[in-house]
């Protein structure tokens, strides 16, 4: 369908404030109705853009300003098909990259001279409106000098998706940071609460764990079970803000569907001043929230606010208070004047952990002593007062499952209700204090014997190879990799049983000048992981 787009310019006239108060204030969008940098020339439309990048000085807020005209328009329904159309009359090629309501879609489009290029993208629509930009460079190309330049643009056609029908079977999207994330077998015992949410479900003892497909990061996980499903979206240091702003909403936007529920809880990085891409000031909070919720409600989906899970914040002979409150009441606020269910986990773990006392905490906290966990990440210990290990994220969950089944302010959770079996008691498991590499056994779902053979850099392009051992009733075995400076480990290859018995040792590529890490987990029938690989490091 054919759309009439408004036209705003946006400019970045003024610095940025910068830091004041322990708040970092970047630069301030303008934007007016204009034609500043559009032009239309023989029916195609000419944009063009001005973009640098600044980072302020402690090095942690990153931000991209962008002056250039901004396509604007109205659209009542949820999802929409973009194809854009990209044309170049000149005689060198361009670059550009593209944004739909703020969101990055594509971070580097080229077009050569004379080429027409087709490009499809996903418009998720939250408040019925949708905004496009067309903005010269290749995203992780621009630096804090200027680059400026044109963009040419043949056509955009906008296409309603299928409105999707309601499942089966419901769908839980856990929308939230490192409380809730689940973990790769290497961090273990660190555990988010949705990483074992399902086992307090009916017929958890048949459930079916997998990656997420229609997801950029590996560690989103699905839970499937006879008549639910689990879907844990959750990801370390994010916030409302930062979750949204990364795609990643919009991201369970394309897939959730009427009947289905997202379970969103924020407050722990969005609180975290240092950080100025995550940070909300709790005023600002509602706003944010208020996208998921409208995104939910415009999909015929049910959002459940979750209240922030405690910290470990007791001082000596202290009681535990509240973490986040500010955040938590604006939820409770937002419940209350939305009629939305909420679950204030918020109180419900503090008051948990005044009961047991801050030395049975560290059992619920990543809390373990050198040697606990000795093949690990943690194999030198760690005292964590804001992560779970997997007995407390078990605790959470129950507690979150024995929420849901005693809510009773409406019918919205009855789905849900009539499939949560909670525990009356969890048994807490025995701890290896004092433990070692030399007297504790490897567990047979192991990965061992995993080692990295034969490097060699041959134009640009690290190569090289990487065995192990076979573990018995493996179906498949996932490789994981990050360069050394970055977080998180993501899924580079699944192997499959008969690629590991054909190929005993496998080859691998990676780009040079880092030094890379990796690890290997045999995958299990029911899409379970077993025990992580040692990790071993190669420099290309």
């Amino acid at each position: 369908m054919k759309i009439e787009f408004q036209h705003k310019d946006v400019f970045y006239s003024n610095p940025a404030e910068g830091w004041q108060n322990g708040v970092y204030y970047p630069r301030k969008a303008k934007e007016q109705l204009g034609d500043t940098f559009f032009r239309e020339e023989n029916t195609i439309w000419v944009i063009k853009s001005q973009v640098w990048k600044e980072i302020e000085e402690t090095g942690y807020g990153i931000y991209y300003y962008e002056e250039t005209t901004k396509l604007v328009a109205e659209l009542s329904g949820s999802n929409y098909k973009i194809d854009v159309i990209f044309i170049n009359p000149k005689e060198e090629p361009y670059t550009c990259h593209t944004r739909i309501n703020g969101v990055v879609k594509e971070e580097a489009i080229t077009v050569s001279p004379g080429e027409e290029k087709k490009v499809s993208m996903v418009a998720c629509i939250i408040d019925g409106t949708v905004s496009l930009t067309f903005v010269t460079g290749a995203l992780q190309e621009i630096d804090n000098n200027i680059v400026s330049g044109e963009v040419y643009i043949k056509d955009i056609a906008v296409t309603p998706e299928k409105e999707k029908e309601a499942r089966e079977k419901p769908r839980v999207y856990l929308v939230s940071d490192s409380t809730v994330q689940s973990y790769e077998k290497r961090f273990y015992p660190q555990t988010g609460w949705g990483q074992v949410l399902y086992e307090f479900f009916q017929d958890a003892e048949k459930c079916k764990m997998y990656r997420s497909e229609h997801c950029s990061y590996s560690l989103a996980k699905v839970y499937e079970m006879p008549n639910l499903v689990i879907e844990n979206r959750s990801i370390g240091g994010r916030s409302a803000r930062s979750f949204y702003d990364e795609g990643k909403l919009d991201q369970v936007l394309e897939e959730i569907c009427p009947g289905d529920y997202m379970f969103v809880q924020f407050a722990h990085n969005d609180a975290t001043a240092i950080r100025p891409n995550r940070y909300i000031a709790p005023e600002e909070f509602p706003y944010f929230i208020q996208r998921y919720i409208d995104g939910c409600k415009r999909r015929g989906a049910q959002c459940v606010l979750v209240t922030p899970v405690a910290m470990r914040n007791c001082g000596e002979g202290e009681e535990f208070h509240i973490s986040f409150q500010p955040y938590r009441e604006k939820m409770i606020e937002i419940a209350k004047e939305q009629g939305l269910p909420l679950l204030d986990l918020g109180a419900k773990s503090t008051a948990y952990l005044n009961e047991i006392g801050a030395e049975e905490s560290k059992h619920i906290y990543l809390w373990v002593e050198e040697g606990e966990y000795p093949d690990g990440a943690y194999a030198a210990g760690v005292s964590d007062k804001a992560h779970l290990q997997e007995y407390g994220a078990r605790v959470y969950a129950n507690m979150v499952v024995k929420m849901i089944q005693e809510y009773t302010k409406d019918h919205s959770l009855d789905k849900l209700k009539a499939l949560a079996v909670p525990k009356d008691k969890l048994e807490k498991p025995k701890r290896n204090i004092g433990g070692s590499k030399n007297n504790q056994e490897k567990p047979a779902d192991m990965v061992t014997g995993f080692v990295l053979q034969e490097v060699s850099i041959e134009n640009g392009q690290g190569s090289f190879l990487l065995n192990w051992n076979p573990v018995d009733k493996a179906t498949a075995y996932y490789v994981y990799a990050k360069k050394k400076e970055e977080l998180t480990f993501e899924v580079v290859k699944t192997v499959t049983k008969e690629e590991k018995e054909l190929f005993a040792t496998l080859p691998f590529t990676a780009e040079t000048g880092f030094c890379w890490q990796y690890y290997v987990t045999a995958v299990f029938e029911n899409g379970s992981e077993g025990h992580a690989s040692k990790m071993v490091e190669v420099q290309l």
